[in-house]
């Protein structure tokens, strides 16, 4: 899976955007994959992440994100090192980093304007 330009369309996935900045993305990635299972960060910067990821047949998979200045986004790739044909593991893995990153920001949100209705 790869949200590259030039990826084949079925392994295409929608880039990560970042409304915060990519280092405040870049931040909130590293927490979501880290406490993923059987997930090894190997590199973790403030545009860049790549982390190692098991799957529950033992197969390591590579996660990685990058940030892109000129398109403002993140783009993520999950790829198996051997094989073809996944079963569809690596676009669930994007994907639920996707669903996480978006509960963290509507956690985030909710804290915001708790903190500011109260103020009020």
């Amino acid at each position: 899976m790869s949200s590259e330009p030039g990826a084949w369309w079925i392994h295409r996935v929608a880039p990560f955007h970042a409304p915060g900045g990519p280092v405040n993305l870049f931040r909130r990635l590293r927490t979501v994959v880290a406490a993923m299972p059987r997930t090894r960060l190997v590199t973790a910067t403030d545009d860049y992440l790549h982390a190692v990821c098991r799957t529950r047949l033992g197969f390591r998979d590579d996660l990685e994100f990058r940030w892109c200045p000129s398109e403002d986004v993140a783009h993520v790739a999950s790829t198996s090192r051997i094989g073809l044909f996944d079963f569809g593991v690596n676009r669930r893995r994007v994907e639920r980093v996707r669903r996480k990153l978006e509960a963290i920001a509507s956690e985030s949100a909710d804290d915001v304007h708790s903190r500011s209705v109260a103020d009020a």
